[in-house]
């Protein structure tokens, strides 16, 4: 099985299929890998509006996949030319079983419909692999920092097998946090993180200084290897019983959204400075620092990190903008990269492989579903 796709990588070039609907995001890529480089030939997104509801709704989100990814997959396939499809990548999880299962379900049958492997995709794997696809400079070890809606960890990278989690939230991911306290104050829009960015441009310090909050700095006095962004809303919170905010008082809740975000980042950053300080040897022969995930497209966070972890490390590396929130380019290139391992030959995903809820880095290996193929010739 799978001989077509299996001879088409000792040509020059072959074809990806990439689909990512681990949450509410539909997503669709075509990848064209040569020997030298991947190239995007088509890549489309459509994201389920959830301004009304104040949140993603999973049944809103399956919905949404199932109306959007087939025409997403016409459209990527109306872009190959007279290319042929040899590989098809997909998420199969962390994420929210009914998006994982329609994203999953369609590359099943597509796979099975041209005869080619599948690859199913973690889809943190594909944050952490993504700044590689643009920069061949960042090699294994390196440590990547993951901040999104849902998660939020730092993770040691020894090769594409080998991830050990050094820090790891104790509650909320960063992003979760953002949003929620971001939607507290009156911010609104699909992505309330990036609506806060956008709000407090430019400032580099509180336009008056009774609009002064008073926010945590969780985990400061303890010892522990972590991460707690839960405490920022509830401070939030208790600080908006006093206030009275309108929407003609825009001047206070940009003051708020900018104590906010510099709170939120000030203790992402000391977390990351007290990891590093508590086991050094863990970070003695890696150079290379990445950023990614939905919160990794902010332009304060990355100017944070660079300047209290220059000393650390040699180079900082994140996505192209466009890729930092969830996309399929990023499954894309995650399953290029575990197709082209050849351990034992190509590897390759089993079609009856289900999606999986929660998924740790640490145990990409452990689930079952994992085929090698060495039938090369």
């Amino acid at each position: 099985m799978f001989q077509r796709s299996l001879r088409s990588t000792l040509r020059r070039a072959y074809n990806v299929l990439a689909i990512e609907t681990s949450c509410d995001d539909t997503c669709v890529s075509l990848i064209e890998r040569t020997l030298q480089h991947a190239q995007i030939i088509a890549n489309f997104k459509s994201t389920l509006n959830s301004v009304s509801e104040g949140g993603i709704i999973p049944t809103k989100a399956q919905e949404h996949h199932q109306l959007m990814l087939s025409q997403l997959v016409k459209k990527a396939l109306g872009c190959a030319s007279d290319r042929t499809i040899d590989l098809v990548c997909a998420t199969r999880g962390p994420g929210m079983v009914g998006s994982l299962s329609t994203g999953l379900s369609v590359a099943k049958g597509l796979a099975l419909a041209w005869n080619v492997p599948l690859v199913g995709v973690h889809h943190m794997l594909g944050h952490l692999l993504v700044p590689r696809m643009f920069d061949e400079g960042l090699q294994f070890p390196f440590v990547t920092l993951l901040v999104s809606g849902g998660h939020t960890c730092l993770v040691l990278s020894e090769g594409l097998f080998h991830h050990e989690i050094l820090c790891d939230t104790m509650d909320i991911a960063i992003g979760d946090s953002l949003d929620k306290c971001g939607r507290e104050i009156g911010i609104q829009g699909n992505m309330i993180g990036r609506e806060m960015e956008k709000l407090v441009a430019g400032m580099d310090d509180l336009d008056n200084a009774s609009y002064r909050m008073v926010l945590p700095n969780p985990l400061i006095k303890k010892n522990i290897m972590g991460f707690s962004f839960a405490p920022f809303i509830t401070a939030v919170k208790k600080h908006l019983e006093t206030q009275n905010i309108t929407d003609a008082n825009t001047q206070m809740m940009r003051n708020m959204a900018f104590q906010i975000q510099e709170s939120i980042f000030d203790h992402l950053v000391n977390r990351l400075q007290n990891a590093i300080k508590k086991d050094p040897n863990k970070f003695s022969n890696v150079k290379s620092f990445v950023c990614s995930g939905g919160v990794s497209a902010n332009y304060t966070l990355r100017s944070k990190l660079e300047a209290n972890l220059r000393s650390n490390f040699n180079r900082f590396y994140y996505p192209p903008l466009e890729f930092c929130t969830d996309n399929s380019v990023m499954i894309g290139w995650a399953g290029i990269e575990l197709f082209e391992s050849k351990l034992f030959g190509h590897l390759h995903s089993d079609l009856n492989i289900l999606p999986i809820r929660k998924w740790s880095l640490t145990e990409i290996m452990n689930k079952p579903g994992w085929v090698w193929d060495g039938r090369m010739d």
